[in-house]
């Protein structure tokens, strides 16, 4: 089998695993035992030269945009994962067409938001874990970078100093611009609040959510939380000369 591999600095040992089997199929030895969030394609974290990746399949057009986003993300020190290679042209035993992969380095530490509510967590760890996903979309806009499907889902956290750090795990829908409009800022936020909202009513009916917390209230606090946040980074001072001369310094959004 010819495969065609598009990696930055290829590790050998990658040549070595079975890409002739669909990921469903791959053997458990091969498999490290890691918390695993929500996702509509198959992913496998795989040990690998003592390291782990995340290796999830998908088709090669898609993966290869994801690769490049994420190669672009690292490079302007966006908190996300680092892509490692992308594997396509795999086939079966028999022939058959398989799925391309991504392969992406695992961020050590770092939990899905569903490792992260399942522990026993102090009463504010809701918020703390929500403003770290505030700070990872500011950050990301002020860099002119759309996410397009921004959720828990698509996040890994990992305890900061006492807090959280939230990282961008999913790419598939992001694009980066030279500057966001408002539109499209505003259309990423409506989708956070909506896949927020249903993510922590799944948390809520599954019994992983403090008693008393709505849904619908701590998704609005977090796209109020990321307004507050933009505002106050992106602020700028203008100087105005009133009549006498004088020059005052005034606030402009």
């Amino acid at each position: 089998m010819a495969l065609d591999i598009t990696a930055a600095r290829l590790d050998p040992a990658l040549l070595d695993l079975p890409w002739e089997l669909p990921l469903e199929d791959w053997p458990q030895d091969l498999l490290a035992a890691l918390p695993q969030g929500i996702s509509r394609h198959i992913v496998r974290f795989v040990k690998l030269s003592g390291k782990v990746v995340a290796i999830k399949e998908i088709h090669a057009d898609l993966a290869r945009r994801e690769y490049d986003t994420l190669r672009i993300l690292n490079r302007l020190d966006q908190p996300s994962v680092m892509p490692l290679a992308v594997i396509s042209g795999r086939k079966t035993a028999d022939g058959e067409p398989l799925d391309a992969c991504l392969v992406t380095q695992h961020l050590k530490f770092s939990l899905p938001y569903r490792a992260v509510f399942s522990q026993k967590m102090r009463p504010d760890t809701t918020r703390r874990v929500l403003d770290a996903l505030a700070v990872l979309l500011v950050r990301l806009h002020i860099s002119g970078v759309f996410w397009g499907d921004v959720s828990l889902s698509n996040t890994l956290f990992r305890r900061d100093a006492g807090d959280f750090a939230a990282y961008l795990v999913d790419a598939e829908t992001a694009a980066v611009h030279q500057q966001l409009s408002n539109g499209q800022r505003e259309h990423d936020t409506v989708i956070a609040h909506g896949n927020i909202a249903g993510e922590l009513m799944d948390l809520e009916a599954g019994g992983h959510l403090e008693e008393g917390v709505d849904p619908i209230e701590i998704a609005d606090r977090i796209i109020h939380r990321y307004e507050l946040l933009w505002e106050e980074l992106t602020a700028t001072e203008r100087l105005r000369a009133p009549s006498g001369g004088r020059l005052k310094i005034a606030s402009a959004g």
